[in-house]
């Protein structure tokens, strides 16, 4: 028994690498029951979210097989209340009340990469009964558009070291799948 019967986790996981991994196994490690929301589920096309839902449910649910069927973690999707850049306390309330209602119970903490506009969609009233969990999302020095500039310039061997082996197959379909963006 962990301390914390639930947590939720909020990520675009555009696509996931191993900053999105730290973050999942450090709820892991602390909730009984991980609640894994990939957000922007409605959005799909932009070099922001180039990867549709389906597909990065996918590559997490490839990393954490067993803990999905343990029933450790369940992954859902979760569209944006307005859109992709609304931090406002209104996402927040929107996140907790679909994490209770995937639960079927309240959430024990929430989880994410600290960040200053974090701050804006959580404020204390809506995570009163929450424990907040705040992971420094510089200590690897990675993120998704870094991920993503790699692959648009076929960067392979430092993509390769931000990214689980297990998914290094998916290299050329992510790729062949960002380089189809009008964006590019």
């Amino acid at each position: 028994m962990n301390v914390f019967s639930t947590g939720v986790l909020v990520g675009r996981f555009q696509h996931i690498h191993i900053g999105h991994e730290k973050l999942i196994n450090i709820g892991l490690s602390l909730c009984d029951k991980l609640l894994v929301f990939v957000g922007s589920a409605d959005k799909i096309g932009t070099i922001r979210n180039p990867y549709e839902v389906e597909y990065r449910i996918e590559l997490i649910s490839r990393l954490y097989k067993k803990e999905i069927d343990d029933g450790r973690i369940i992954i859902k999707p979760i569209n944006d209340l307005t859109n992709e850049n609304d931090l406002t306390p209104c996402w927040g309330k929107y996140v907790i009340e679909e994490a209770k209602k995937e639960l079927g119970q309240n959430v024990n903490c929430i989880i994410y990469g600290k960040d200053k506009n974090i701050f804006k969609c959580f404020p204390k009233d809506i995570v009163e009964d929450l424990t907040e969990i705040y992971v420094d999302r510089n200590t690897l020095n990675i993120s998704a558009t870094k991920i993503r500039e790699f692959l648009i310039n076929d960067d392979k061997e430092n993509w390769k070291k931000y990214v689980n082996d297990i998914l290094y197959d998916e290299y050329d379909v992510l790729r062949n799948k960002l380089l189809n963006i009008k964006e590019v």
